[in-house]
């Protein structure tokens, strides 16, 4: 995938990219199952087989790189969806119909390899593509640097999102771990998939575009507009909230919620401004965002959990040494968008004046009702009518010209047809 994103920037070398990304698939493959035996022998040999499997589906894989990074830049996500949807429908149906037929470990590697089989087909036959006899060294060592960076951010990224659960874990008990995860998905996991989706279409825009600076706030203004009522909804009702999902949970498990919601609202911005670094391609800077986060972060957590009574206190580290790494991201990237921080920040504030509004009015409904379900609609309910009026006085955004902006962007898009 992240050879795929080099693509994106720089299509010249498509031929390059696919051979060295299936090199990189089948050498993983051959070294998957030349470690069977000892991968078997240290775990399970079913572990062993499973990844083996998994390196089936990493070569698969690769047949649909260079189309999908095609249908990527010209911005053909809708095609892309209808595929993925397609394909997971159809891996579904087989993880089902193995598991009835008695594979009940197996239909967990080899559904997700029809799955792969499934995309790469469909992908060939919205954008045929086939490779050419021709390699570039100098092409390939790009790529691979690029995407290293790349990958190895999102690894690091892993490592330090997940090392809060450790530490929670070693300090306050298995059971911590379970209210605490429960606290942070209902925040941050909700800000990194909407997120995610904003900067997937985000990151082949800014690649090749001419005014990276605009691009890159109208990115993060529109990740902010879908973001801001979520976030006010989840730091008024996250006690509500919690309780309609997951039953009764420790008081504390609100209250760490409530404090995350500080940290996403900075992650509403740290999610797009990865994506610009590696559009202009400057995937290094990201990789050391990423690498300072992985310090700043582990090392918050462990003294929060050695200082506090409960689990909040890793809340609280992260709110503390988020925006550390977040500042760091700022320096790495402004300055490429040639934006001033003020300039980047200052179309954000009519969607905090819009979101401050909803809060005021969530507040009164925990105000005059009780704890509950109908407190918890009627929250939501204020807070959603009140963002939308102001959104539409004060920026002019309305359901109508959303469904306009769509529509004028689909048809701009489109592929031609034939007549």
């Amino acid at each position: 995938m992240m050879l795929g994103a080099s693509l994106v920037r720089d299509p010249e070398h498509e031929s390059t990219v696919f051979w060295l990304n299936l090199g990189a698939a089948g050498g993983m493959l051959a070294l998957l199952v030349a470690l069977r035996p000892v991968i078997g022998a240290i775990a399970e040999p079913i572990v062993a087989s499973l990844l083996a499997a998994y390196g089936i589906r990493l070569v698969v894989q690769a047949g649909s790189v260079v189309p999908e990074a095609r249908m990527r830049r010209a911005l053909r996500f809708g095609e892309l969806s209808t595929i993925r949807v397609i394909a997971g429908v159809t891996e579904m149906v087989a993880k089902l119909s193995l598991a009835y037929a008695g594979e009940h470990v197996w239909c967990f590697a080899l559904a997700p390899i029809i799955n792969t089989i499934v995309t790469t087909f469909a992908i060939q036959l919205r954008e045929p593509w086939r490779p050419r006899a021709s390699f570039d060294r100098g092409a390939a060592v790009r790529a691979a640097r690029f995407a290293g960076a790349l990958s190895g951010g999102e690894l690091l990224y892993y490592a330090y999102a997940s090392a809060d659960y450790l530490v929670v874990g070693a300090y306050f008990g298995n059971a911590a771990v379970g209210a605490y995860r429960l606290a942070y998905e209902a925040v941050l996991d909700v800000v990194k998939l909407v997120s995610t989706m904003t900067a997937e279409v985000a990151y082949p825009v800014l690649a090749t575009s001419r005014e990276v600076g605009a691009d890159l706030v109208r990115f993060t203004r529109q990740n902010a507009l879908a973001l801001a009522p979520i976030l006010v909804f989840i730091a008024l009702e996250a006690d509500d909230l919690l309780a309609a999902l997951y039953g009764t949970l420790p008081h504390a498990a609100a209250t760490a919620a409530r404090i995350l919601c500080a940290v996403g609202a900075l992650r509403v911005c740290s999610f797009e401004l990865p994506p610009m670094l590696a559009g202009v391609g400057a995937a290094r800077r990201v990789l050391a965002y990423h690498a300072v986060a992985a310090i700043v972060l582990p090392a918050a957590f462990a003294i929060a959990g050695a200082l506090g009574s409960d689990f909040t206190a890793i809340a609280w580290a992260w709110a503390a040494a988020y925006p550390i790494a977040f500042a760091v991201l700022l320096v790495l990237a402004l300055p490429l968008a040639q934006l001033t921080l003020r300039a980047y920040l200052a179309p954000l504030g009519r969607v905090a004046v819009c979101a401050l509004g909803a809060a005021i009015a969530g507040e009164a409904a925990r105000v005059f009702l009780p704890a509950g379900p109908l407190r918890l609609a009627c929250a939501a309910a204020a807070i959603v009518i009140v963002y939308a009026a102001l959104l539409a006085r004060l920026e002019g955004v309305t359901p109508f010209a959303v469904a306009r902006a769509i529509t004028a962007k689909a048809r701009d898009t489109a592929p031609p047809t034939d007549t």
